[in-house]
């Protein structure tokens, strides 16, 4: 695809009159030509036409400034939404991204805070979509340090952070002292809290083990649905506003009589280089609200805690043994 028009249109400079368009509501300022050439890049039907448009508009970023090149990501973000790979584009995206946070931080112009509009909802789009990524942009802790600044001055929304600290591919041991049975869970887009995890590994292990295990209650549906985020209705999330959810087991770690939901899996212990929770007949009850500690980030987002394996019964003894529970 040629592209001229955008191509001309993004490389000049935002005017006075697309920002005022913009922050009144009316939409964004384009003229017919450029309307055209986006049209043409968005006509895709299927999954690879719509991949080869948005390669054919990251080939156009940098945009001329911050507004443009938002525009762009924005553009490319509404055809990941209908099919497109979202690592076709996620890189540039995510690279104008800490443009953005950059912006904001040296006081920012309202063409900045209308760029924001454009650039971090297009990156939430991509990053909720691709693991990978995540994963990739989990290691970049310059990412945080812009986080922590701007939060405190309430120019970047809170729920940015999360996307960026989600657990992805973590396996995590779990050791029953009781049954002398060890597990493996691997944990995939998990917020940064462990009611989140407890959440779903209860679940997970119930449906492994079966019913009842360690006296355990059965879990409520809706509330492991909204903690997976699994196609969640109008009326779950209406209903989510009230639910509540609690442990039905006890989860601790060896010397440790309790871990607190309120924690981070990047608390426990590891062995082997895996954290490490223990699982015991429910003492303590404590409960939480889903919606205040892991509210849905996006739409797209799935999160899931799934058995990998369970240790044939030597190496189950081995890994009781070695963490002081023979």
């Amino acid at each position: 695809m040629e592209l001229r028009a955008l191509r001309e249109f993004v490389q000049g400079a935002t005017t006075t009159a697309e920002i005022e368009s913009f922050t009144s509501g009316q939409g964004i300022l384009l003229p017919g030509d450029v309307r055209n050439d986006i049209a043409e890049a968005q006509s895709g039907t299927t999954p690879s036409e719509l991949t080869a448009g948005v390669v054919s508009l990251r080939n156009l970023m940098p945009g001329g400034d911050l507004f443009h090149t938002s525009l762009l990501t924005l553009l490319c973000g509404t055809m990941v939404k209908r099919g497109a790979d979202p690592g076709a584009a996620i890189d540039a995206t995510l690279d104008n991204l800490v443009r953005q946070l950059d912006a904001l931080a040296t006081g920012p112009d309202e063409s900045t805070r209308a760029a924001a509009q454009l650039s971090i909802p297009a990156a939430m789009t991509m990053l909720a979509r691709s693991k990978e990524t995540r994963k990739r942009w989990y290691e970049r802790s310059e990412i945080m340090d812009r986080l922590d600044r701007l939060e405190d001055e309430e120019l970047v929304p809170l729920w940015l952070r999360d996307i960026f600290t989600l657990h992805d591919d973590l396996d995590l041991l779990v050791l029953d002292p009781k049954n002398r049975r060890a597990f493996e869970f691997r944990l995939i887009g998990v917020r940064d809290r462990l009611y989140h995890c407890y959440a779903l590994l209860q679940d997970a292990l119930l449906r492994h083990v079966g019913p009842g295990y360690l006296d355990s209650e059965p879990v409520d549906p809706l509330a492991v649905r909204y903690a997976r985020n699994d196609h969640l209705t109008h009326a779950d999330h209406e209903a989510a506003a009230t639910l509540s959810d609690h442990q039905r087991f006890n989860f601790a770690y060896p010397g440790v009589a309790f871990m607190p939901g309120s924690g981070s899996p990047e608390e426990l212990p590891k062995l082997d280089g895996k954290p490490l929770l223990t699982v015991a007949p429910k003492g303590i009850h404590f409960n939480w609200r889903p919606s205040n500690m892991y509210g849905v980030l996006h739409t797209a987002l799935r999160s899931s805690v799934e058995l990998t394996r369970e240790f044939p019964a030597a190496e189950a003894e081995s890994l009781l043994t070695r963490c002081g529970l023979a």
